[in-house]
């Protein structure tokens, strides 16, 4: 009970003190994601076949094609949008976690001290990603071949794929609570890897269900936006315009920048009252 009353603190902490400087890290990973989207509304030019084609071309030949490009621009950003966190992300997430934690431990916001605990984050948090994102692999697999069918054998048609979509995002999430307190603790003085990697996954196990709710509290509006690209995709592109899809993909981009921000915002902050409840 002391860590879901710790939670709802720090959700509310998290949004109340939202701050600029803190948020920018997690802005930055926009802007190659906002290109990959412009290139793919512009399929049919050199720029655009070079930004968004061999990312598309992977998907098959229809992938470079209107409007079936759209159809597969779901899945496309997605393989785009794993590269940027794993490689650019795992630096400017840990870069905003350190400026979160700042005033925690009374340090300055900004400048070479926050930077190289950023820097020393990153090969422990890009491991934590690699992990988190093949243990989701898996899941989508397994997803397939046993929960789906047994759902869609109950629920036909449009419940089937709705109810499909909440199992696979609800298990997402549970991952990725138990990996979210990695690059909290690897921007911490005196960090080590292995403290950081095994430390984090303990302590995300041990607040699973207080770090599963404030995920949840601050997803729900960029879930609203992919339940409307991922669960009928086919429907936006045929019932109106395809490069719908991209539009909406924009607005899930942004509003994830949010969401990730108050999560780890949030997170650090429960994580800072734990180690104070043990102090």
């Amino acid at each position: 009970m002391g860590d879901l009353r710790n939670a709802r603190l720090s959700v509310h902490e998290a949004w109340r003190d939202f701050r600029w400087v803190e948020y920018r890290p997690f802005a930055w990973v926009l802007v190659p994601e906002l290109l990959f989207l412009l290139a793919a509304l512009r399929l049919g030019t050199p720029w655009g076949m070079a930004g968004a084609g061999w990312v598309l071309g992977s998907l098959g030949e229809p992938g470079l094609h209107y409007p079936a490009s759209f159809l597969l621009l779901s899945s496309g950003y997605a393989r785009f949008d794993a590269l940027i966190f794993a490689f650019l992300g795992s630096f400017l997430i840990p870069l905003g976690i350190a400026r979160i934690q700042a005033p925690m431990i009374e340090t300055p916001s900004t400048g070479s001290g926050t930077v190289g605990r950023a820097r020393r984050a990153y090969g422990v948090t890009l491991v934590a990603y690699i992990l988190n994102f093949v243990v989701l692999l898996a899941w989508e697999f397994l997803l397939q071949v046993g929960p789906s069918r047994w759902i869609h054998s109950f629920f036909g048609g449009i419940k089937g794929d709705i109810l499909t979509w909440l199992v696979g995002i609800l298990v997402a999430f549970a991952v990725a609570a138990v990996f979210l307190y990695v690059p909290i603790r690897a921007v911490e003085d005196g960090a080590t890897f292995g403290g950081s990697l095994g430390g984090g996954l303990a302590e995300g196990i041990r607040k699973f269900g207080a770090t599963l709710l404030l995920m949840l509290v601050f997803s729900w509006p960029a879930l609203v936006v992919l339940a409307l690209i991922q669960i009928q995709p086919a429907l936006v592109v045929t019932r109106f315009r395809p490069e719908l899809m991209a539009v909406l993909l924009a607005i899930a981009a942004v509003l994830n920048t949010f969401v990730n921000y108050f999560i780890y915002s949030a997170g650090s902050r429960l994580h800072w009252l734990g180690q104070r409840g043990e102090a």
